[in-house]
């Protein structure tokens, strides 16, 4: 079996050609949907089942060991000249995307998110069959990710107001079920409750700003841009409750 070279990196801009018979190595988060993530593996290993290629899922039941499990998944990929793909919600994405990141490994995306904002900015089908068929015949292109301070975020970054309306748009998920209405429903009831205020010192670029907010929000534009890390603007931002 021939493997691409892990090492090799395509120029700005260039797509990654990868060999007919690259393996996958797949990272899945269970806690994105239990029976979402069993149809999901049965799509899998039918998939490339049928066009024998070889693969291997690697199972996340605790979300707290995502990122040691992904760094495991690379480690693996890089032995192997393997694709490392992660399958699961925008943070599961990113979790193993900061793993994949400088690794010359390429990383692979079938969206199981409510959103899947990533997918989408990337033209990547929305069901699951069509994704991981792509995955088959797809190249490489680089894409752009941000930074704020020295952590990886593909979509956005935040701080106050922001995660909490994640945070209690993931229980009203536990307790109604995955659906873009309850995401609303859930925004709607704590947009409502009050809130505290940051005063934020936010360094970029050589300069310094202070600012009182409810919320930072700091979005990845990703239009295929080069994620060299020496390249990305610096941005520092030290957050203090008031």
């Amino acid at each position: 079996m021939s493997f691409a070279d892990p090492q090799v990196q395509p120029e700005h801009g260039a797509p990654l050609e990868l060999a007919p018979d690259t393996p996958f190595v797949f990272v899945m988060n269970a806690g994105s949907g239990r029976k979402q993530g069993e149809l999901t593996a049965e799509l899998i290993d039918e998939t490339l089942g049928r066009a024998q290629r070889a693969y291997e899922l690697i199972m996340v039941d605790d979300p707290s060991q995502l990122a040691a499990t992904a760094q495991r998944a690379v480690k693996l990929a890089k032995a192997r000249g393997t694709v490392v793909v992660g399958a699961g919600g925008e943070g599961t994405l990113c979790a193993v995307a900061q793993a994949v990141l400088g690794s010359g490994c390429p990383f692979g995306v079938p969206p199981r998110g409510t959103f899947n904002y990533f997918s989408r900015d990337h033209g990547i089908p929305a069901e699951p069959a069509k994704a991981i068929d792509l995955l088959l015949n797809a190249r490489a292109h680089p894409v752009q990710v941000g930074f704020v301070n020295d952590h990886m975020f593909l979509v956005n970054a935040s701080l106050g107001l922001y995660p909490k309306l994640l945070e209690h748009r993931e229980t009203y998920k536990q307790q109604f079920g995955r659906s873009r209405l309850v995401a609303l429903w859930s925004a709607a009831a704590t947009l409502v409750q009050p809130h505290r205020h940051l005063r934020l010192h936010i360094e970029h670029e050589d300069t310094m700003r202070e600012l009182r907010t409810s919320t930072l929000f700091v979005a990845s534009r990703i239009t295929g841009c080069s994620s060299n890390r020496s390249a990305r603007p610096k941005r520092r931002c030290w957050p203090r409750d008031c």
